[in-house]
Formats: C-alpha cells, structure tokens, sequence
C-alpha cells in the first residue's frame, strides 16, 4: 500500500477540505451500492488516503488519514472529537485555578447544526437502527447521487438552497467522519476575535515543547501504522498568520520523517485589494506574501499556489455561476482540481503504462511525480490550472483534445512568455465525448492525444506525465450550486438552457469531467519575482519599516537575509539571472 497523510492548515483549507473529503466519502458509497459506472475496476486505491479501525465497542471505522488545524470556535455544531468515538472527559472550568490575572469574557449562543446535519443525523440513526431502505445512503452512512440519488422534492431543494446561502463553517457541509485525532484547534487562537492576518499573527504558536510533542503525537498516529508511506499532502491557508503555523508544522515533519515528499497546495480565498491602503499595512501585505513562500516552498518539496482575486469572473467560472463572497463555492472548485491532480498517487499500477507522446502515463507515486514537475527540485514553485466541466474528446481522433478551456488557478502568472523549459503533470478525469454520448474511454483519449500534441501544450514541454481516469467526478449532494444552466447531469456543456436555475448543485449534476495540470513553466516567473522584488524593497534596509516589521516577526537580520536569498534563488531556478530583477520602489 502506498499510504498518503493529508495535512490542513487554517480555515479556508478546512473549506477546500470539507469538499475534497466529501469527494472521497461520495466515491465510497457509490462503489459500495454497485454504481453502475464503479461496476468495473475504477483503478482507485481508496486505502491510500483512508484508515481502517474500530472504536471501543469494536464497531469498524473508515476514516480519513487527517491532521486538520483550525482556531477555536471554528468547528460550528461539530466537536473537534467528531462522533464516532465517545467524547474524552472535559475537565470543569471552575477547578482550573492556575490563572489569577484578569480575563475578557467573549459569550456567544451555542451553534446549533443546520437542516442538512440533522438530516445526516437522521439518516444515521436509522441506519443504525437496521432500516435498510434508506437507499439514499453512502458508505459511510450519507446521501449520494449518480442512478441511487434520492428523489427530488421541493423540501430536500429548499434544504440545500438554505445551506448555498448560509455556510459559516466547513463543518455545516463535511460529510465524512473524523478520526478524534483529526482536529487540532490552536489554542490560543480564537475564530474572529484574535487578529490573524498576517505571517507574524502565527509565528511561534507552536514552539512551546507541549504543543510540538502534541503535534508530533497526531503525526506519528496516523504515520506509523502505514505500510509504505508515499508522503504528505498539505492544504495550507496562506491568507494570513496560518502560513506560519504551516511552516512550523512542515519543520516538525522534516524533522521525523525528512525523506518524505511533501506537496503543498497554498489556498487563498478570493480578495478584495483595498483602495488605499496606510503605507504600514502595504508593507505588511508585501512582506507576508514573500515570506510565506520563502518559507513554506524552501520546505516542502512542491509549492503549488491556488486564488484568483476574482475568482467568478475568471476563465475558471465560464461554465459556473460562482459568488466570490461565499467561501463554500470557491473552496468546492479548488477542491475538485486538487482532487483530480491528486489522482495519480491512489491509481492502481494496472491503469494505462505506455504512449508515443508522453514521458509518463498513468499512475505514479508522489515523489516521482513532484520530482518530475520540480525538475529534481530545481523549481519549487508549480502553476495550477482546470477545467470543471473539463476536456471533451471530439468524434474524429485527428482533431486531438483541445486544453484551451484550462484556465489558471495562480494569480500573476503570464502566458504570454515563450516557455523554453517546462515540465507538467496533466490529468483528465472522466473526459465526455463532445457529442454528449457519454464517457470517454482510455483508448479514445490516448488516441486524440497522441494524434494532436500541439493541443495540449502552451510551449516546448520537455516533461510530461499525463493520467487518465474514466471515471468522473462524483457530485456530491451538498456541493454547492455552482454549475451553470447549461451544464447537463453528465456535466455536458448543451447548446441550450437545461434550467431556468440560476445556479445548479448536487441535486442536479451527477457528475463532471474535470481536467487538471501543473507545470513548473517560465510563466511561474512573474510571481516568484514580484514577491522576491517586494522583500528586497521592502526588508532590507535595516531603518525600513519593513526592517523592523520582520524584527516584530522574529526574523533575525541574518534570517532575513536567507529569507532574500531563497526568495532570489527561485527567480534564477525561472530563467532569470540574479542582478536582472531590477528595482521597484515601495508603496
């Protein structure tokens, strides 16, 4: 087995989290009712990314190979133990009497669980209860959608509407069960009471020896009843202080398990840039930027940074109804082009080995394929880019699969630069035929590929892995209601309005094709070397602001001037000489 442990930092990663495991937890139930796309072998090793154990009672579990980190108060109705296991004894508050300082009192009404939750709650009662005609159950004991999907009501649309509309937390919407050791709530961290916007808010939050033996305890957990670790895969909310406690979590990581892959999805909301912003808070935006990926790409193995400014007007959305505002839209996009590139790491090996075109098809473990798109290492930083719907095979083969509807996830990246060197991963995941006849096979895609490669690369790609699922994206009944009124059940693009919805989720799409790729191309350098511009600027004059900014942060100046090194070392790895950046003044 070659087993994968998922780690999240901060709260819009629990958000793309949430949809990622909700995407497991559907594939779960559909391959256990015999789904008549799952009959055959879906070439998926669910085992990678999930646990098998049992609670006290010796009921079996199946849970996610998890390490979430959130602030406190940030879970909704759900507690951080979930529910499959009894919850640990809580000690009284009124016994605690190591404090004898003064304390503010922050007092807010109990969250109670929306109509969806209870719904689950319902449901899971009855299954427990031996009423096996709740067909509208997955694996894990939830709804799920494709030829089983329960019968529409105006009720069950309502409920869903409700839940589009009102998300707060990523626990309103996750399906899957968590192991107890899951959830890690920073301690001194509180939801929308501590400030926590920038890369100093969460510097040092966990260096005190309890809170690192802790985090090491929860690793080593779900580490060390693997067979054959394959790495780690972090989701990393990189929009303020959670991008220094990733650093630390990453630093404990290279310190037990420093031969490990690590792959690094850095997940930034949509934003708004402020008109005018005082000079202090541009420096602090500048300088976060920079260091969180001076940090977090010099310690894992692969950077890969996902948000667009305005995600909803994108070259993404062409085919979505998106609302920049709303967390649970955006985060489901992300998660769904983190989940098809993901792919090749739970692939069986039986899945397709040969093409005349690509250095690599098919299933891979996780080191080889971030060593491919690396270059070894020497490029760190990844472009991501998707399609949800995604590529669609035309009838006649010689046409090839036209890629020009992958549309990038990364802010700041150019096109327009002649790529010389490059390496990618690409990946489609149950591609329709245009005609919208039905599902793509391996071979029809293989064919078109291999006849047209000029369709699928933007330049001279020199590397290339390429996989291919037949299978698409199970949609799954809480995924927001994303998709366009010309978006068919299949995830067909129809000439024609199939709805006068607005908007179209999980009670309507049964499932899409996604396309996914990343690529370590020239077009990466503009947003390595606007921050590397920016820190220079910014961070080196010892009288700056941004001097003593860093100093606040706890950057020592020689930790600050490895900060600028790294930072100038990724725009040499993109083509660019050191000394041809040139200069900028600062805000």
């Amino acid at each position: 087995m070659r087993e994968i442990v998922q780690v999240q930092v901060g709260n819009y990663a629990n958000f793309v989290g949430a949809h990622f495991w909700n995407f497991q937890d559907e594939a779960l139930g559909i391959s256990g009712q015999g789904e008549e796309e799952w009959q055959s072998n879906t070439g998926v090793d669910m085992d990678v990314l999930y646990r098998v154990g049992e609670t006290r009672q010796g009921v079996p579990t199946y849970t996610p190979r998890l390490l979430a980190f959130d602030a406190r108060e940030s879970l909704g109705a759900v507690r951080a133990v979930g529910s499959l296991y009894e919850a640990p004894v809580q000690p009284d508050p009124s016994s605690i009497t190591t404090w004898s300082g003064t304390a503010a009192m922050h007092k807010a009404e109990p969250y109670k669980k929306n109509e969806f939750l209870q719904s689950l709650d319902e449901e899971e009662e009855s299954w427990d209860a031996g009423n096996q005609n709740q067909a509208s159950m997955s694996g894990n004991g939830y709804h799920t959608n494709g030829d089983i999907m329960m019968q529409e009501t105006d009720t069950e649309r309502a409920r869903l509407q409700a839940l589009d509309d009102t998300v707060l937390y990523w626990t309103d919407y996750q399906k899957a069960h968590v192991h107890p050791q899951s959830v890690y709530e920073l301690q001194s961290v509180w939801n929308g009471v501590t400030p926590f916007d920038y890369y100093g808010s969460g510097q040092g939050l966990l260096t005190q020896q309890e809170q690192r033996d802790e985090v090491q305890d929860r690793l080593r957990f779900f580490v060390e009843e693997c067979d054959q670790l394959q790495g780690f895969q972090f989701l990393v909310d990189t929009s303020g202080g959670f991008a220094a406690v990733a650093s630390d979590v990453l630093e404990e990581v290279r310190e037990e398990y420093g031969r490990s892959c690590c792959l690094l999805f850095s997940l930034r909301p949509p934003w708004m840039v402020p008109a005018v912003p005082n000079h202090r808070a541009s420096v602090i935006s500048g300088l976060h930027d920079a260091v969180s990926l001076a940090r977090l790409s010099s310690l894992a193995n692969l950077f890969v940074p996902l948000g667009l400014q305005n995600l909803a007007s994108s070259r993404v959305a062409m085919h979505l109804c998106l609302n920049d505002s709303k967390l649970f839209h955006s985060s489901a996009v992300y998660a769904a082009a983190v989940n098809t590139i993901s792919l090749p790491f739970r692939m069986e090996p039986s899945g397709p080995t040969s093409s005349s075109w690509s250095r690599g098809v098919g299933s891979t473990d996780l080191s080889s394929l971030v060593q491919l798109v690396s270059r070894s290492q020497q490029r760190r930083v990844a472009m991501m880019e998707a399609a949800l719907p995604g590529a669609f095979v035309p009838g006649d083969p010689i046409h090839g699969i036209d890629l020009k509807g992958l549309a990038s996830l990364t802010q700041g990246v150019d096109y327009s630069i002649d790529e010389t060197e490059a390496a990618e991963a690409l990946v489609l995941q149950g591609s329709r035929l245009a005609d919208a006849r039905g599902t793509a096979s391996v071979t029809q895609v293989l064919e078109c590929m291999n006849s047209s490669e000029t369709s699928v690369r933007r330049g001279a790609l020199t590397l290339t892995h390429l996989a291919i699922s037949p299978i698409p994206l199970s949609i799954p009944l809480p995924f927001p209601m994303i998709f366009g009124p010309n978006v068919g059940q299949r995830g067909d693009i129809l000439p024609d309005k199939v709805s006068q919805t607005a908007g179209r989720g999980g009670l309507d799409i049964v499932s899409s094709s996604v396309a996914a790729r990343v690529s370590t191309g020239e077009s990466m350098l503009p947003y390595v070397k606007e921050r590397s511009t920016n820190f220079r600027n910014l961070g080196v004059s010892r009288s700056s602001v941004g001097s003593r900014i860093l100093e606040e942060w706890g950057f020592a100046k020689e930790e600050a001037h490895d900060l600028g090194e790294s930072l100038g070392d990724l725009v040499t790895a993109y083509g660019e000489r050191r000394g041809d950046e040139g200069s900028s003044d600062s805000d």
